[in-house]
């Protein structure tokens, strides 16, 4: 399955549940139609429930946040559509699972939206997670499409010393730092024997670090996925599959030597669901699917 097939897949179901006259978002500088985005009308609605008295601090959580998440930004070959506007938007998925509150993970009080967890000794651009509920110490990031993407390793060389240098946490023989601008971590000494994964493991390490440097209390990781239902058993099967492909990745990589070491030595526990419906919606128990928990 291809990342364009799952997008329509999602975008089939909510055409189903709310019509189809309500995607389609135009670039007004290019007149270029992304179709499997919700249109102007259709975000900006969600857009003004958002900045409802009730929710109005993930609103502005959303505005103040890196991610380019609520307005219209620059990429590689000209502007793009707000990513909350994609019907496949992973920000989109956590807010809508967790706008009411983080129960199905067994987190109460608020849920904080795109909290920033700063590396100790790293400039730059904080690792964002997606959500987070102080109360218990839970930190969520949400994925959507993303596991179609093809992902590498490649850290840049101010982690060198976090990864492989000789006070290192997750166990790597200490090496020499040869100073070119990126390194890169062969996915095998996490379990995943192809060239590249579903999973987005340089993001997780960076994570992890963040999250480490936040508390010394324990401390958990969730990643949420969202799985969608189809009505057609072909499909079904088919995404059925992309989900035991990518329980078997996080599985490889969460019961890996680094990664229990790392989460060892600073109180992490590691955690990995899917919502499981036909549209994004609160997240529960039921339909909440467990793709990967410590014991």
């Amino acid at each position: 399955m291809k990342k364009e097939e799952f997008d329509n897949i999602i975008k089939e179901n909510i055409a189903k549940t709310i019509g189809n006259d309500h995607f389609g978002y135009t670039i007004l500088e290019t007149s270029k139609t992304y179709n499997n985005y919700y249109n102007k009308q259709s975000f900006f609605k969600f857009i003004e429930d958002m900045k409802s008295s009730h929710y109005h601090k993930a609103f502005c959580a959303y505005c103040d946040g890196k991610g380019s998440e609520l307005i219209e930004h620059m990429g590689r070959y000209g502007k793009l559509p707000p990513k909350m506007a994609s019907v496949a938007s992973s920000s989109r998925l956590c807010f809508l699972a967790l706008k009411d509150g983080a129960s199905a993970i067994n987190g109460t009080g608020e849920v904080k939206f795109e909290y920033e967890c700063k590396i100790e000794g790293i400039t730059g651009i904080a690792p964002q997670l997606d959500a987070y509920v102080q109360n218990e110490n839970i930190f969520i990031e949400a994925k959507c499409h993303e596991i179609f993407d093809a992902h590498h390793i490649i850290m840049k060389n101010k982690y060198w010393n976090l990864i492989y240098g000789c006070h290192n946490q997750f166990g790597f023989k200490q090496l020499q730092n040869n100073n070119e601008k990126e390194f890169k971590i062969p996915l095998s000494v996490f379990g995943i024997n192809k060239t590249y994964s579903m999973f987005d493991i340089k993001q997780f390490l960076c994570h992890l670090l963040g999250i480490a440097a936040h508390s010394k209390e324990q401390k958990t990781l969730v990643y949420m996925f969202f799985k969608p239902v189809s009505d057609h058993i072909e499909i079904q099967k088919k995404i059925d599959k992309v989900f035991s492909d990518l329980k078997e990745e996080i599985e490889s990589i969460f019961n890996s030597y680094p990664i229990r070491n790392f989460c060892k030595l600073n109180h992490i526990e590691l955690s990995a669901i899917a919502e499981e419906a036909k549209i994004m919606e609160s997240l529960t128990k039921e339909n909440m699917m467990i793709l990967y928990k410590d014991e």
